[in-house]
């Protein structure tokens, strides 16, 4: 008799708990993203014909920071906002007898939407499921996301053509020493790893359409396509707590 009662009771008791668990995101609601990554990318001036190679032609850094906020437990909005160098260099002797270098400085800002295939109602959790004090928890856990958004990218690309002492190819009607303002379409996934309630640490790769032909400051007559690139990163990542009405808590607080 005394199982029989113990078992619904138990088995309450386990429903509230889990109840009270998946309903932790409203807590943290907030996040800070502060980034370093590599830009890969892929214009006029390069290595186009090599394939794979070119991704590597002309590596540079970026830094970036992205705030964001939860409207689900799987939908995040968010602004990245990333300072980016890229660059690139044809290869000498090229069918066209064009030997052009260029770099580049550059801001990105887009808005963005996430996705968690694996978040807070999916979760794929490490085998510590409960804590020292029997309670669940939702740290040392896995998140992967997709996402895509719109924004723009304001840019300033310095050509160099190496046929001719390193002069700028003032000349040629397909390059513009301007500062260039295009759109700018990210579409990637990420994943993050909970470490405690306060921080994460992630990595993440997108690819960036652009809808322009001058990012790296010249467009070729034979050129088909808009310029675009790769931006891979590895991140850290603060959860910001938040009151009942969902603003964000900034004071010092203990779990």
């Amino acid at each position: 008799m005394r199982n029989k009662i113990l078992i619904p009771i138990i088995a309450l008791l386990l429903i509230t708990s889990l109840d009270g668990y998946s309903q932790r995101w409203k807590l943290r609601r907030y996040e800070a993203d502060v980034y370093v990554g590599a830009v890969m990318f892929h214009g006029d001036i390069g290595l186009a014909n090599k394939g794979f190679l070119n991704n590597f032609n002309g590596l540079r850094p970026s830094f970036g920071f992205k705030p964001s906020f939860k409207l689900s437990q799987d939908f995040v909005v968010s602004l990245d906002l990333a300072w980016m160098m890229y660059g690139g260099k044809d290869e000498q002797g090229s069918s066209h007898g064009r030997y052009y270098s260029f770099n580049s400085n550059a801001f990105q800002h887009v808005v963005r939407a996430e996705y968690y295939l694996i978040g807070e109602s999916r979760t794929f959790v490490s085998g510590a499921v409960y804590n020292r004090k029997g309670m669940v928890n939702n740290y040392n856990k896995l998140y992967q996301y997709f996402f895509a958004g719109v924004g723009g990218i304001l840019s300033k690309a310095t050509v160099k053509d190496l046929n001719n002492n390193g002069e700028e190819p003032i000349e040629n009607p397909g390059y513009n020493n301007n500062s260039n303002y295009a759109l700018v379409f990210p579409l990637g996934a990420g994943l993050k790893w909970s470490i405690d309630p306060r921080w994460s640490i992630g990595a993440e790769v997108g690819y960036q359409f652009v809808a322009s032909d001058y990012l790296d400051g010249y467009a070729s007559e034979f050129s088909k396509y808009n310029d675009s690139y790769f931006l891979a990163s590895v991140k850290a990542i603060y959860k910001i707590r938040n009151d009942r009405k969902g603003r964000p808590i900034f004071k010092k607080l203990y779990r």
